[in-house]
């Protein structure tokens, strides 16, 4: 019995990693179950003594009992691998040099089933691990062979020997095999993630302005595009206020654009205290950001945008020195049967409205 499936994913939480070990710890218990059914077989055919059935097959229901406890109670956590891939294989190859030196007659088709044991253990031990499962398969058979030849003297002892050295041969090479295709394995799934963390990076750039980490312009038409739909289709509202940062070119002049870029990366984490979990806050352009509220009348934006700018106000910008950093704010809520370009019109107008008015303000529009 073993794992036989590949290593458990590091981003599936504990219960679903607990899960997937056990229906894979099923899955190679029922490939165990076969080798009882094999044994029957070569007994109804009077192949095997059925003493050497029964002890086989005793023998297999217990390791899948012992290891369904230890899946079942989480035992198995407490190793460095909790798929327990290693014991599990070392316990099936030595039923199987029991079995195999016991069997007579059967004793060559039994012996198929050292590769398959060892198969198990492809796709989730290095080949050190194989190499030293298939060392004690080695070992394991060639103590329990010395212990029947001692038993029964008139056995063939040269084609005993032949058996072992053909053994010796396939159960190193196909260790050697296994630990080939777990290393291939392993590469591919590095660079599977590697492959993925650079989709999600080149996603991230798609989306998000590169200075500030906000939401960058071209998502944020896109959620007003999403935001009139809904509108439009169900009757809803939402507003939008348009941020711009007053004197920002003075920020600029006299201190440099670096102070101007530091302020502009403050900007969206004070905005996002005054903000819900579903309103989009992003950069519109230069030094003007976008805030997207969903489901959100006038009066409501109007409350967040202040919020927004209270923040801002009471903020410290080392950057910016002793230079105090405000915005305006031109709120509009969204008309029906407007469309974005009109509605963010009507944000910039009271947007402009609220810098002529002597700035730090909100503005409806």
């Amino acid at each position: 019995m073993s794992d036989i499936s590949s290593s458990d994913s590091v981003s599936l939480p504990r219960d679903e990693s607990q899960a997937l070990r056990m229906r894979r710890y099923l899955m190679a218990a029922g490939t165990s179950l076969l080798l009882c059914a094999v044994l029957f077989i070569l007994s109804l055919a009077e192949h095997l003594p059925w003493r050497v059935t029964a002890e086989g097959t005793g023998a297999v229901i217990a390791l899948i009992v012992l290891f369904y406890i230890f899946f079942s109670t989480g035992l198995n956590l407490r190793f460095s691998d909790p798929s327990l891939t290693t014991e599990q294989l070392g316990a099936a190859l030595l039923v199987l040099a029991y079995l195999v030196t016991h069997a007579g007659p059967a004793r060559s088709p039994l012996m198929l089933f050292y590769p398959v044991a060892m198969l198990f253990g492809v796709l989730r031990l290095s080949g050190r691990r194989m190499m030293a499962l298939a060392v004690l398969a080695l070992v394991a058979h060639g103590m329990m062979l010395a212990l029947v030849t001692v038993r029964e003297p008139q056995l063939d002892r040269a084609a005993l020997l032949g058996e072992y050295a053909v053994l010796a041969i396939v159960l190193p090479w196909f260790a050697a095999m296994g630990g080939y295709v777990n290393r291939l394995r392993t590469r591919l799934s590095d660079s599977n993630r590697e492959l993925k963390h650079a989709f999600d990076r080149i996603e991230q750039l798609a989306v998000r302005d590169a200075l500030t980490g906000a939401y960058n312009r071209r998502f944020l038409m896109e959620c007003l595009a999403g935001e009139r739909s809904r509108a439009e289709r169900l009757g809803s509202t939402f507003a939008v206020c348009l941020v711009d940062v007053d004197h920002f070119k003075a920020v600029n002049d006299e201190l440099g654009h670096a102070a101007g870029d530091a302020v502009l990366q403050g900007l969206p984490r004070l905005a996002a205290a005054g903000l819900r979990a579903i309103d989009t806050f992003g950069r519109f352009g230069g030094e003007e950001f976008l805030i997207v509220l969903p489901g959100t009348a006038l009066n409501g934006a109007s409350a967040a945008a202040e919020r927004v700018r209270r923040a801002i106000e009471g903020a410290r910008f080392p950057a910016a020195g002793e230079r105090s950093v405000t915005v305006t704010i031109g709120v509009a809520e969204h008309a029906r049967g407007e469309d974005v370009t009109a509605l963010l019109a009507r944000a910039d107008r009271a947007l402009y409205g609220g810098k002529a008015g002597g700035r730090n303000r909100v503005v409806t529009g």
